[in-house]
Parts: C-alpha cells; structure tokens; sequence
C-alpha cells in the first residue's frame, strides 16, 4: 500500500506546486519606477484585553484570557491644505456598534465591552489609537518628527505629519489632524 500512496503523493504535490504559481504574470502595470505617492484614507482603532469565560457554570467551562477588542471609530473625514500641504481633518466618534467582540460567544457581552471601552476612552481620550492610512500602490510611509509610528499604539492629541514616498524616490508630506468627537 505504501507502494502506492508515496509515489500519488509525490505526483499530487508536484501537480500542486504546478497549479498553485501565480496566475498574474502579464498585462500588469510596471510600477518599480512610480511617482505615484497619494494619501487617500484614514481610519481610527483603539484596542483593549479582556477575559471571557466560555461555557460558563458547566464542566467544560474555559477561561480565556487576553482577549482583543477592536473598537472602530465612526469618522468624518475632510481633506484640507494648510501652508501648501495636503493633508486630513478626522473627527472621530463610537457607539455600541464601534466595538467588535473577538471570538466565540463567552460571559462578556458587547453591552459589556462598550461600557469598558467607554470608561477607557475617557481617561485615554486621543492617545492609544491605532491609525491605519491608505497610500499608493508600492509607496510607503514615514512617520516625521514625533508622529507615532502607523499600525501601533500611539497619541493623536495633536497634529502630525507623514511623508509619502513613491516607488521613484519622490515623496510628499500629510498632515494628520485628529479631532475629539466624543
């Protein structure tokens, strides 16, 4: 039997190797040498730990944790210009659907969790956000002077300036302005 199952593996795995190349080789557009540097979005998270109990009261009860919730700011977003830069003016505000409950359903209800969440915003207020941006295709972006590095935890309490730079070598700065809307 081994006989057989090793030889079909090997052709199976070999015709998987095969299959699996990407199917996206032509008709692309060459962007090693793009000038494109564009800041079009920005979006707003805050995150918090937290234990949850699953099946609670029962022999097979689990406690979890450090759990992950995700709160998702609700925005408005306007483009401005100050002193020749371009750049975003987000007011950020929450409601009881801002806020993602991670996982299984456990003891810890969004009521919950929107009442914990609330309490910490209050007291972190701008600070510990997560600030995601959407660029240009293979463009990348800097953080300037003092701005939290993006995709991690920092303070939006104040202005803060991004460079842009494209795939050429060129870039161009952003003006983040993060306004309280709670």
């Amino acid at each position: 039997m081994t006989k057989i199952i090793k030889p079909l593996f090997s052709v199976l795995a070999l015709g998987m190797i095969f299959s699996l190349t990407g199917c996206l080789k032509a008709g692309m557009e060459d962007l090693e040498n793009s000038n494109q540097k564009a800041m079009t979005s920005v979006d707003y998270t805050y995150r918090f730990l937290y234990t949850d109990t699953i099946q609670k009261g029962t022999d097979k009860q689990e406690i979890l944790k450090d759990r992950v919730c995700e709160v998702l700011f609700k925005k408005n977003t306007v483009k401005l210009n100050e002193n020749g830069m371009d750049g975003f003016k987000t007011t950020i505000s929450y409601d009881v659907n801002s806020v993602l409950k991670a996982g299984p359903t456990g003891s810890v209800t969004k009521a919950m969790l929107y009442s914990t969440f609330d309490k910490l915003i209050q007291t972190d207020q701008l600070n510990k956000l997560w600030v995601y941006v959407t660029v240009s295709d293979v463009s990348t972006v800097v953080p300037l002077a003092d701005a939290p590095k993006l995709g991690s935890s920092g303070s939006f309490s104040k202005d803060h300036v991004y460079q842009v730079k494209a795939a050429d070598g060129s870039t161009k700065d952003y003006l983040i302005r993060t306004i309280k809307g709670f």
